[in-house]
């Protein structure tokens, strides 16, 4: 229970209106009578705040450093009643408010000249979680080491950590995700990981789970997972200290591979993949489905108590209270804005969860399609990457067939029109002869077909004129004699030339007699 004291002294009665222009406004849960209690002689005003911390309630250090050197923090006497107002108001009725405008302009000046002195303390922080990360992550890992031995910490190939906002429908599109990726690991479930005896242990003595008991809790989950097929990290990084750790272990990772690259257990070390992913509602849309869901629920809940027939459903608390909804909203966006700094490292898919659940469904399939410049070796990729893909190979195809035709007809016509002429005299007929069935099978032994430029000539004048057209030369060897010197059987090449011609099918409908 903390208690805040405002003091208050004839040189800082004005800050009533100071504070309105400077300060930013507060939310609290309820106004009471005796919120506050007025001590004329001190000149202070004793609130309780029982889940605001006095430091919180200023909201930044730097906002007003005048009304900061007026709070201190006491232990409450007795239990007091829940305070609440639109912004700190502390006044005196024989005080003058002519010197407010002055107060705060001054405090909007000293607000100014602690800038510098701020970016310096955030770096500082900045530096000091990197180095605190380090030492929490390498003690983690080295504890999980001990257990299974270097040798054993083989950890999924490809890992996905998801965050969600509260209503997003993580629970709902997680199968979504595997299947779109072909996981069949469980999803780990950070919430169930911290729900062992020995962290409810920790809760009730109201001790914090350290980030190291996490990271360690989260790599013994890991190692129990198949890691060929990848796993789903739900609820993973949550702070800072948490996405230090997960580039660490994503170098970790690496470090095990090149170490074991050239032996036996190099298969049990492939590169690992991480990707990000975010399903994101915005704040009033959470609102909505979470009271939705606890109205839901409680509905069923009722109906299964009326009818005997059914089984309860857990009914969660924020369901039912919209501050605590907007609080646990407000969780989720101090969590993603530590997420964004992985989204320069790591693959980053930001989904909007907003539509239904097929259309989110289809977003999500559509994100994790496979890219094989995100999963293959980079030397892999390397060696094949100029192999055009099959969804772009025929985007300039008509284009370059022009460019064939036209350039066969201008600078070899006596080719272009061999061509023709075979087309005229083998393919046509054949073509007309199978013309309902859509596809005929062009044998020749034309000498002529082997000529590459003829026969690319061949198909693409069909393939201009909507034939799709694949062509196959075949030897054919008959026996013609025997040498009588070495009795070696003298054979007859002969080259077939096949062409598969398909086209649109006809379809005939049969007349059909009525009686």
């Amino acid at each position: 229970m903390t208690t805040v004291a405002i003091m208050s002294s004839p040189a800082l009665i004005p800050i009533r209106l100071a504070s309105k222009q400077v300060l930013p406004r507060l939310t609290r849960r309820t106004c009471q009578n005796n919120a506050a209690v007025w001590s004329p002689k001190s000149h202070s005003c004793i609130i309780n705040l029982p889940f605001i911390h006095s430091k919180r309630l200023i909201h930044s250090a730097n906002a007003f450093p005048l009304a900061i050197k007026t709070l201190s923090t006491h232990t409450a006497v007795g239990p007091l009643q829940q305070y609440t107002s639109s912004s700190l108001i502390v006044s005196n009725e024989k005080s003058s408010i002519n010197q407010a405008p002055a107060l705060a302009a001054t405090a909007i000046q000293e607000d100014g000249m602690s800038d510098a002195a701020s970016q310096k303390e955030k770096y500082e922080k900045r530096i000091s979680e990197i180095k605190d990360a380090k030492l929490i992550f390498n003690q983690a890992f080295k504890n999980v080491q001990d257990v299974y031995g270097r040798e054993n910490m083989r950890f999924p190939k490809e890992i996905i950590w998801l965050m969600g906002a509260p209503g997003s429908g993580k629970g709902t599109h997680t199968p979504a995700i595997l299947r779109a990726r072909g996981i069949t690991n469980p999803s780990i479930s950070m919430s169930s990981l911290l729900s062992t005896p020995e962290c409810k242990d920790l809760i009730n003595k109201g001790l914090m789970i350290s980030d190291g008991k996490v990271v360690e809790n989260l790599m013994h989950a890991l190692l129990h997972c198949e890691p060929e097929v990848g796993v789903l990290v739900d609820g993973f990084p949550r702070s800072e200290v948490q996405v230090e750790c997960l580039k660490l272990f994503h170098e970790r990772m690496h470090e095990l591979r090149r170490e074991f690259k050239h032996t036996p257990l190099k298969d049990f070390f492939p590169r690992p993949t991480f990707r990000i992913c975010v399903l994101y509602v915005d704040e009033e849309i959470s609102v909505n489905r979470q009271l939705m869901r606890g109205n839901l629920i409680k509905e069923h809940n009722a109906q299964v108590v009326r009818s005997g027939k059914g089984e309860i459903k857990e009914e969660r608390v924020t369901d039912y209270d919209e501050l605590l909804i907007r609080a646990r909203y407000q969780i989720f966006k101090d969590h993603y804005s530590c997420l964004l700094k992985l989204s320069k490292i790591f693959p980053f898919h930001l989904i909007n969860a907003v539509g239904s659940i097929d259309s989110v469904m289809r977003i999500i399939l559509k994100e994790f399609e496979y890219q094989s410049s995100l999963e293959l070796e980079h030397d892999t990729y390397e060696a094949i990457s100029h192999i055009p893909l099959a969804t772009k190979i025929g985007i300039h195809a008509r284009q370059d067939l022009i460019r064939r035709l036209e350039h066969y007809c201008e600078t070899e016509p006596e080719i272009f029109s061999t061509a023709v002429g075979f087309i005229d005299q083998e393919v046509s007929p054949m073509v007309a002869r199978h013309a309902i069935s859509g596809q005929a099978l062009v044998r020749s032994d034309n000498p002529i077909l082997s000529d590459p430029k003829i026969a690319e000539v061949v198909i693409s004048i069909l393939s201009e004129r909507g034939y799709a057209v694949t062509m196959d030369e075949r030897v054919h060897e008959t026996p013609k004699r025997v040498d009588p010197e070495t009795w070696e059987i003298i054979l007859e090449r002969t080259h077939v030339y096949a062409l598969n011609v398909r086209f649109p099918q006809h379809h005939i409908q049969p007349l059909e007699q009525k009686f």
